[in-house]
């Protein structure tokens, strides 16, 4: 019975505890199904410049509206497509959105693709790409540690049609290759897991306007289930065409303006919006393990479909109650829990309400008066940026709980009527609303919900970071504070970009700790090729390092092969060597300690004392203290760069180093090595000492020896270096060598020492060290050690006392040893000592680094020694000097990612109906952080300067020098009060506030005659206007544009730019200010608007084959100003002959006008009735009494102001009466025909302006400026509802503008005349489509381009796609098509290569490889495709590869192997190949230098020496008169009177080389 007993009870246990585990398991499934997930990093692109999180709270936070016009940059026919009629077929009433500008912007080669792969690729992968490595490193992980890791990839997504509308683009067979994968929206998700290396799963989810919230759904979902650790989780939205416009604008679902009015009466529809948003996520548990920082927690979600509700597309609020209640139950939370809701509100009158209620239903049940459930709704900022507004409210949401504040929503007239707000406590947020720490312990919790167009919906709820448990303080790291500050990049100018976005952090985060940010920036960014290091103990000391370029260690990582130690011989040693690392280097001091007790067996004094100099310690002027003490620092040293994670591949010593190398290397214990460096140098002590001298001589071994012919007492000691040898022998014989040398002009210094080693002197202590060092145990080295004694590998134990005899006996080949290793594959040398000597001896080809230097012995010159070796490509183990990682790394900027643009349009070409047409247009510019400026400023005001403005730029880092240009103050004046101020320190830069065109002439000519050369911005206010929701432009204003985009051209080394202000700037628009005088934009003509920086564009302005808006026809009286004058008397023929009953032709001479009578009967020929009149169309009353005398039968119906002066000379030649003179004419003139027909119905009033005043024309800077001014009146015409249309002009053939130069000089410079009768076609066509402005030239942009930016690059022309190419041409390399065959079978280019002297020949191969390698990846220059890096990191693939191979098949002139390009995996490896395989034996070098000058100036083109400026002085030398009519200037079209071009003397260098190599990338 007890048995039966027994058992039940261990029955019982047994069960009991099989339930216990069972429901501990389940507790533990259960827990994992809801574990809370963590939101680690994040990172967006939206609109209105928003380039990052923090970006985007500053636009939300300062109640930011992103909305803008259409893009102008994507081909869109942004005019033909609005139309105000819904009903409207293939038209759009929306014309503005939430566009991102910059969608085509990215960086393909540091993704590794090629240019034409990029162009292929959806904008939308491009963006997912970028954001996602900026959302991990923004989570202070590296991304290349995530390869081979399961991250997960769940991006949001939809096709938007980026190939389908450009079918003439995609058929280019270079491209097709890419399409599949470019345009494939499954590649969303796939190619970020490609690009990183992961192997989770990777989903691209497209549920319409809530996809990327069911992304992340989906991603929580994995994490729970343990499909993956980590993933990212976002969405994405681009619109390449304008189709959602238009097919909503059918459904009447858009806003007009373009903006969500979310649950406001007014709501009239959504605004269509661009994106991106990525999430970093993983388990809460894992983020806290991993010591990740947590900046938001997903408690719960949901997804949810609508099913068959009340339509397609209908939104369905039980649906839509039912996914809250469901993602509340995943939180496990109530309603009551969550705070506010960052609603889909979309600003449709259907959607709202439904949702409003929903939330009511759900929400507003729940929730007090006293705290009601807030609503906001991000689309009301930025527009619904559709797969991309989940994510993009998430990051809202998070980003207000950090920060403790609820956005407004904008828009709100008044919560909408169509809401019943009374049913719940559900409250729109009308106003921003604090949002603080709960005092009650709870956590603060948002909802976000997205409902997609398909009918599924999404709902995710949020929760604040869990406090962080209190760690302990970081410990300050060893060494007294100094850290190193990394910073990496793929290209040169990405890496000066990063380190000028983390000067700037650091000079903004004033609370950072300097040791945290360097451990973030060791452990969370990829090391790059391109490397640069900041080192110093303090925030400020490390700004300003990364703010000087002296101040930054720099190096590449590329060809890093193996690591050699070097120990060197005597001549490192300093006193006090070694004594700061004894107090700042444990590692150090613990080996100096070990060696001091290996060394004590020998010595009677104390290591520690002579390294601290301590009173009574014997000094290193003895051998037998200065070579154990030396030994003792290398040998510590070694152990500290080990301890920093270098460990050298090989060792070599140099004399006495050879000890030191030999216990590295393992072949000497320390003892036996503290033996042979103590007894051997007592014994040079006693014996040698003060019978010898050494001395090194910058010669090489043969020419040494020669010398040493005559010196019978003296040998060759050491061979350092192909021209460093040292010699050593009798005292006497050393000082006379030395004096030989230097009457030789030869470089030699007498090494401090009293004895000779590695001379026959030697021989006499053989005995003696035999003795004393007999019973040494050498062993095998572990570390391969290279004998510069015996010049081989030492590889048995072989190092007893007869090899450390002849160590110091024979002679130490150095050189001949770092040959050997680096024929082994050794390319870095690192010097191990208190100072180097030997590192300069090294050749270019390899890499040497030292340790210490004399008297820099402390941790300063360690870590940058550290510095040094990484920067050049090793791997440096920082922990050493570093603080534990946290929880707490700081935000540091991200990668600083290099763009291009990469938009893929028709190739069809321009219409030639619309190929004169020209518009200028705003390219809105990303937000970029924070800049600062330096140095001193002078800021030139015409009355008192703004206050807040000036302290702008003092805030900014800028000494400002502030100096008042009334208007009486001429340029005399100005230049003597600006010599006053050019004491102390130069200029950095100029600010001129001045707002009119006289002092600011004078302003200019000061500056230069006072000599200050600092670059020249232009600020104004209102002076340009960006689009047409901004105010109109200020005409007098708008002309220090037209002059400054002049003074560009006519001292382009003094010029800065422009930036207009907006007339009240805030605090935001002076931080733009700063950021475009800092130059970070690259930009020289900026507007800065609430919406952020704009920057100038020339655009083509194609009609697209538009219906004309009206059919125009003169009629009535047309009156013409300048009418009898060569364009007035054109525009008066067009005007009679399509109907014009009367014209009145207004002009000075009036029918004392040449030619007037002719014209008179010309006109009256063709029907119309002419009236000709003298009066100065300046002066209003006779303006006024002759509108008056206009009859009534006939009334003025249209004004053609043409009538203008010449204005031919330099800005520094031009005085106040040649402006009077110019204005008087153009401005005047047209200013008192807008005064005095202001209210006249007219049908046009046409002004003729000049493209002189669109891109600039040099010696034309007045007349730039008033034509400038009547672009702008215009505008403020039509502002007002009157007509007006501005014409910019290019050249007229005949009599026209630029008459005085012939037609063939201003073709050669890219500017083609045009016939009248086309250009009166333009004018008509102008008219037709009542336009307010366009310029018509007829431009060569081949040879415009170059010529125009030959003295300084203009980003104006960057909109012209044929200006783009022209500047992008590569020179100075074969063409990719060059394919002529040469008689050896070669093409002419390999042919042109093998008749090179050889030493040229492998650089022009190289460049011949890299050219046809940039052609087939798209890039625009060679220089984009770097010799040494690897084919596949420059984007190549399997096709690429093939066309490269098969471009130089061509080349060659033989059919290369298809595996070329992997067999030979870099430029520099393939172009080696082809020059051992296929160039013959070069010809002798020619020496006859004068012939070959005068066949390259025999084959040089006379255009060449013509556009140089310098074809008519080398034609006077030679006797022949220089052409007729060869003046002009540079740009738009000329009046007569233009300047010649400038001579050669007045070129500088760059311009001189740039005109004489032609078109080229500027």
């Amino acid at each position: 019975m007890a048995n039966n007993e027994d058992k039940l009870r261990d029955y019982l246990k047994r069960v009991t505890a099989e339930l216990q585990q069972n429901t501990r398991r389940l507790r533990e499934i259960e827990g994992r199904t809801h574990e809370p997930v963590a939101i680690v990093g994040m990172a967006c692109r939206l609109p209105g410049g928003v380039a990052s999180p923090e970006d985007l709270w500053q636009l939300v936070a300062g109640d930011g509206d992103a909305i803008s016009e259409f893009p102008q940059d994507r081909g869109w026919d942004v005019e033909g497509l609005y139309d105000p009629d819904p009903d409207a077929s293939g038209r759009t009433y929306c014309r503005s959105g939430g566009f991102l500008h910059d969608a085509g912007e990215f960086d393909a080669d540091f993704f590794g693709i090629s240019p034409r792969e990029a162009l292929a690729m959806d904008p939308q992968q491009r963006l997912s790409l970028t954001t996602a490595w900026e959302a991990i490193e923004s989570a202070g992980i590296d991304p290349t540690a995530l390869k081979g890791s399961g991250l997960g990839v769940f991006v949001g997504g939809w096709h938007t049609g980026y190939t389908s509308g450009q079918t003439t683009a995609v058929q280019s067979p270079e491209l097709e290759g890419h399409l599949v994968s470019g345009a494939a929206l499954g590649f969303l998700s796939g190619r970020i897991a490609y690009v990183l290396g992961t192997d989770g799963p990777a989903l691209t989810v497209d549920t319409a306007c809530s996809s990327s919230l069911v992304a992340l759904h989906l991603a929580v979902q994995a994490l729970r289930k343990g499909e993956c650790d980590m993933a990212l989780a976002g969405g994405v939205t681009v619109m390449p065409n304008a189709d959602l416009f238009v097919q909503f604008s059918r459904q009447r679902g858009l806003a007009a303006d373009g903006r969500s009015k979310a649950f406001a009466t007014s709501a009239d529809g959504f605004g269509p919006a661009e994106g991106a948003g990525v999430l970093l996520v993983e388990r809460l548990s894992d983020a806290r393990r991993n010591g990740h920082r947590i900046l938001a927690v997903v408690r719960g979600s949901a997804v949810n479909q609508d099913g068959a509700s009340n339509g397609l597309t209908a939104p369905h609020g039980p649906s839509q109650q039912r996914v809250i209640r469901r993602a509340l139950a995943d939180a496990r939370l109530a309603p009551g829990d969550v705070d506010v809701v960052e609603a889909h509100g979309t600003g449709t009158r259907l959607g709202d309400p439904i949702e409003a209620q929903a939330l009511i239903a759900t929400y507003g049940q729940e929730k007090s008066s006293e705290q009601p459930l807030r609503l906001g709704a991000l689309k009301s900022n930025i527009g619904h940026t559709q797969a991309a507004a989940g994510v993009a409210g998430v990051i809202k949401m998070v980003q207000a709980m950090r920060h403790g504040l609820l956005p407004k929503t904008l828009h709100v007239d008044e919560p909408s009527d169509q809401i019943d707000w009374s049913a719940g406590t559900v409250e729109l947020l009308t106003e921003a609303v604090d949002w603080p720490e709960k005092q009650d312990g709870g956590l603060r919790r948002a909802a976000v919900s997205s409902f997609g167009i398909s009918g599924t919906n999404a709902h995710v709820v949020l929760e604040e970071a869990p406090a962080v448990e209190d760690s302990p303080a970081v410990e300050p790291p060893a060494g007294g504070g100094v850290v190193p500050w990394p910073v990496s990049a793929k290209t040169p100018a990405a890496l000066d970009a990063q380190i000028g976005q983390l000067a700037a952090y650091a000079d903004g985060r004033t609370d950072v700790d300097p040791a945290v940010a360097a451990r973030a920036l060791v452990d969370s960014r990829t090391a790059m090729e391109h490397r640069a290091v900041a080192v110093g103990d303090s925030r400020e000391a490390l700004r300003d390092a990364l703010r000087m370029p002296e101040g930054l260690v720099r190096g590449t990582s590329s060809d890093v092969g193996r690591v050699a130690f070097v120990f060197p011989g005597q001549g490192t040693q300093w006193a006090g060597m070694g004594a700061e690392l004894l107090d700042s280097s444990p590692e150090f001091a613990a080996s100096m300690a070990e060696c001091e007790t290996a060394l004590s067996r020998y010595v009677d004094w104390s290591l520690e004392a002579v390294v601290r100099q301590e009173p009574g310690a014997p000094t290193l002027d003895r051998v037998d203290v200065v070579q154990p003490v030396t030994f003792a620092v290398m040998v510590s040293l070694a152990k500290v760069w080990q301890h920093h994670g270098i460990t050298p591949q090989a060792v070599v010593g140099h004399s006495q180093g050879e000890i030191a190398a030999a216990y590295v290397a393992g072949a000497l214990t320390l003892d036996d090595a503290a033996r042979v460096v103590t007894l051997r140098s007592k014994s040079i002590a006693a014996h040698l000492a003060g019978k010898g001298g050494m001395i090194s001589l910058a010669l090489d071994e043969a020419a040494v020896l020669k010398r040493l012919s005559d010196f019978d007492g003296l040998s060759v000691a050491a061979v350092n270096g192909p021209t460093a040898t040292v010699v050593s022998g009798d005292p006497t014989q050393i000082e006379e060598l030395a004096r030989t040398c230097e009457a030789d002009g030869v470089r030699a210094r007498i090494i401090p020492v009293d004895y000779a080693s590695h001379s026959r002197q030697v021989e006499i202590i053989e005995k003696e060290l035999a003795e004393v060092l007999a019973g040494l145990a050498p062993q095998a080295p572990h570390v391969p050690f290279f004998s510069t004694l015996e010049g081989t590998w030492i590889t048995e134990p072989v190092l007893d006392g007869t090899y450390w005899y002849r160590n110091l006996r024979h002679r130490v080949g150095f050189a001949p040893a770092v040959e050997t290793l680096a024929v082994d594959g050794f390319t870095h040398f690192i010097e191990v000592s208190a100072h180097p000597v030997l590192t300069m001896t090294l050749p270019e080809t390899v890499t040497g680094l030292g340790t210490l230097r004399r008297e820099q012995g402390g941790q300063e010159r360690l870590v940058t020694s550290l510095a040094e070796a990484w920067a050049n490509g090793l791997t440096i183990d920082w922990a050493p000097i570093l603080p534990t990682a946290t929880g707490h790394h700081p935000e540091l900027p991200t990668y600083a990612f290099q763009t291009e643009r990469f938009w893929l349009q028709s190739s069809a070409p321009t219409s030639a109906a619309d190929d004169w047409r020209y518009r200028v247009e705003w390219k809105p510019l990303t937000a970029s952080g924070q800049a600062d400026l330096s140095g001193r400023w002078i800021v030139a005001v015409g009355s008192e300067p703004e206050a807040e403005l000036l302290g702008a730029l003092k805030a900014a880092g800028a000494e400002v020098d502030v100096l008042e240009a009334g208007a009486d103050d001429d340029r005399e004046a100005l230049a003597a009060r600006l010599t006053a101020l050019t004491t102390g320190d130069g200029f950095t830069g100029v600010v001129s506030l001045l707002d009119d065109l006289v002092p600011q002439v004078a302003w200019v000519q000061a500056l230069g005659d006072a000599g200050i050369k600092a670059p020249l911005w232009s600020v104004t206010q209102g002076a340009v206007s960006v689009g047409r929701l901004d105010t109109p432009a200020d005409p007098d204003r708008a002309m220090l544009w037209g002059l400054g985009r002049v003074v560009a051209l006519e001292h382009p080394e003094r010029w800065a730019g422009l930036v207009d202000l907006p007339a009240q700037p805030d605090a935001a628009a002076l931080a733009h200010l700063v950021t475009a005088l800092s130059g970070a934009t690259g930009e020289d003509q900026i507007a800065i608007r609430t919406t952020g920086l704009h920057a100038r564009r020339l655009a083509r302005a194609p009609l697209h084959g538009r219906r004309p808006t009206r059919d125009w026809q003169p009629h009535g009286t047309v009156l013409i100003t300048g009418g009898t004058g060569a364009l007035g008397s054109h525009a008066a023929r067009w005007m009679a002959h399509h109907g014009a009953e009367h014209l009145l032709l207004v002009s000075r001479s009036g029918e004392q006008a040449p030619g007037a009578t002719q014209l008179t009967a010309e006109l009256t020929a063709s029907g119309a009735r002419v009236t000709i009149a003298a009066c100065d169309v300046a002066d209003p009353h006779a303006m006024r009494t002759l509108l008056d005398a206009i009859p009534a039968e006939t009334p003025l119906t249209a004004v053609v102001h043409t009538a203008g002066a010449p204005g031919g000379d330099p800005l520094d030649v031009t005085g106040p009466e040649d402006i009077a003179r110019i204005l008087g004419a153009k401005t005047s003139g047209a200013e008192v025909l807008d005064d005095l027909l202001r209210g006249t119905p007219l049908d046009a009033f046409v002004l003729y302006s000049s493209n002189a005043g669109v891109w600039g024309s040099g010696s034309q800077g007045v007349y730039a400026a008033a034509n400038a001014h009547l672009d702008a009146l215009a505008a403020r015409r039509r502002a007002r509802g009157e007509t007006a249309t501005s014409v910019a002009w290019g050249l007229w053939a005949g009599d026209g503008m630029g008459r005085g130069a012939d037609d063939a000089y201003w073709q050669r410079r890219g500017i083609r005349p045009m016939s009248p009768d086309r250009a009166l076609d333009e004018l008509a066509k102008a008219l037709s489509h009542d336009e307010t402005f366009v310029a018509v030239a007829d431009v060569d942009w081949e040879r415009f381009a170059p010529a125009f930016t030959v003295s300084r690059p203009s980003l104006l022309l960057d909109g012209v796609p044929e200006a783009r190419q022209a500047l992008a041409a590569p020179v100075g390399a074969p063409a990719p098509g060059d394919a002529a065959v040469a008689p050896t079978g070669q093409s002419s280019a390999l042919a042109a290569i093998t008749a090179l002297p050889e030493p040229e020949r492998r650089p022009a191969l190289l460049t011949l490889v890299r050219t046809h390698a940039a052609a087939v990846l798209g890039h625009s220059s060679p220089d984009r495709v770097a010799p040494g890096r690897a084919f596949t990191e420059l984007g190549f693939d399997s096709l690429t590869a093939v066309q490269l191979r098969n471009q130089l098949s061509t080349v060659v002139g033989n059919r290369l192997p298809a595996t070329t390009v992997f067999d030979h995996p870099t430029p520099a490896a393939l172009a080696a190949h082809l020059h051992e395989a296929y160039l013959a034996p070069a010809e002798p070098a020619p020496t006859d230098w004068e012939g070959r000058v005068r066949r390259a100036l025999a084959e040089l083109p006379l255009d060449r020496l013509r556009d140089a400026g310098v074809l008519d002085t080398v034609l006077r030398l030679t006797g022949i008169e220089p052409e007729p009519g060869s003046g002009g200037s540079d740009g738009g079209a000329a009046d007569p009177g233009a300047e010649p071009e400038a001579s050669i003397d007045d070129l500088d260098a760059e311009a001189l080389i740039r005109m004489a190599l032609g078109p080229r990338n500027t």
